[in-house]
């Protein structure tokens, strides 16, 4: 079975991570703040869901940057990894979600093969993301600020994209 890890500040993408678990139950068997991870535990799983809030000026949450570090000694490769992002499209406009660009960067350089990574920017409205690459998310968006009645139904639709994309045989 898969693991999820998530970073958050506030508690907001707990819950999201927890939504996003019971979507894909099936296949991810535990969300997990990063804070309580060890590199182990990542090194353990063949499937990853990795995510969290950005924060200032596009940074990730202090417990993601804490552990970013101990991502340098875990070869991803072999590995099959998405990523979710939580942000506020009208408060942080120029940097909408781009804390999930730094995870994702990591991760292909250590290896991974990212899924559900063709996330359409249709019905979002923001100014810059870095965690738009060839006019897509790299990974699951949210918006719990100012669209919290979409939460679900984005859950529901990249969680298909996940089982579409995941290979046979990894769980």
């Amino acid at each position: 079975m898969g693991k999820l890890f998530y970073g958050t500040m506030t508690g907001n993408t707990t819950s999201v991570a927890e939504a996003i678990q019971a979507s894909l139950a099936d296949v991810v068997d535990e969300a997990r703040c990063i804070d309580k991870a060890k590199a182990d535990d990542l090194r353990a799983c063949d499937f990853l869901i990795l995510g969290g809030s950005t924060w200032g000026d596009g940074e990730l949450t202090d417990d993601w940057a804490d552990f970013l570090p101990q991502m340098d000694n875990i070869d991803f490769s072999g590995k099959t990894v998405a990523l979710f992002g939580l942000g506020d499209q009208v408060g942080y406009t120029y940097n909408f979600v781009s804390a999930m660009k730094t995870l994702y960067d990591k991760v292909i350089a250590r290896g991974a093969r990212v899924i559900a990574a063709r996330v359409p920017t249709a019905g979002f409205d923001f100014a810059h993301s870095e965690s738009v690459v060839d006019d897509h998310f790299i990974g699951l968006v949210i918006d719990e600020a100012n669209e919290p009645d979409l939460t679900a139904q984005r859950i529901a639709a990249w969680s298909a994209m996940v089982r579409q994309e995941l290979p046979v045989g990894v769980s």
